[in-house]
């Protein structure tokens, strides 16, 4: 078992770009599966160690030291786990900023025409995890501006 497959913002993210395709979901629905089957058997009764939803620094230390303390792959894959879900959390403080911004900004490219295919990706992104219809609209308005450039 690889530590870089375990990633709780990814699962969270292909959760949210999944609705709409088919292929996605079920990819994103493996993903969630996988992720949660692994913390179950990471945090079961057998391992004696509690899994925690959403840690805080204090937790991210406790792990770490019985990670380095007992060089167990076990729990390293633990401590990863928690650093993982903190580091999620603490960058979901922020999100609704970066959010925000990230709106602002393509807004301003369209209006200036200076959108790029890396814009399409992000307004895609942006009208997916707040599918109101002026982020629609502007997704939309920013396809085509890309596909009527090329």
């Amino acid at each position: 078992m690889t530590t870089q497959s375990i990633n709780y913002s990814a699962v969270t993210e292909a959760l949210k770009m999944a609705p709409g395709n088919p292929q996605k979901i079920v990819q994103a629905k493996r993903m969630e599966r996988e992720y949660n089957e692994t913390v179950a058997l990471m945090f079961s009764e057998e391992s004696g160690v509690s899994f925690v939803p959403v840690p805080d620094e204090k937790d991210v230390e406790r792990f770490d030291a019985r990670a380095k303390e007992t060089n167990d792959p076990e729990d390293i894959v633990r401590a990863h786990l928690i650093r993982d879900r903190f580091e999620y959390y603490e960058g979901e403080k922020t999100a609704h900023i970066d959010h925000r911004v990230l709106g602002s900004q393509l807004r301003t490219k369209l209006a200036e025409g200076t959108v790029t295919k890396a814009d399409v990706k992000a307004a895609e992104q942006y009208a997916k995890i707040n599918p109101t219809p002026d982020n629609i609209a502007l997704f939309t308005k920013i396809k085509r501006g890309v596909s009527s450039n090329e």
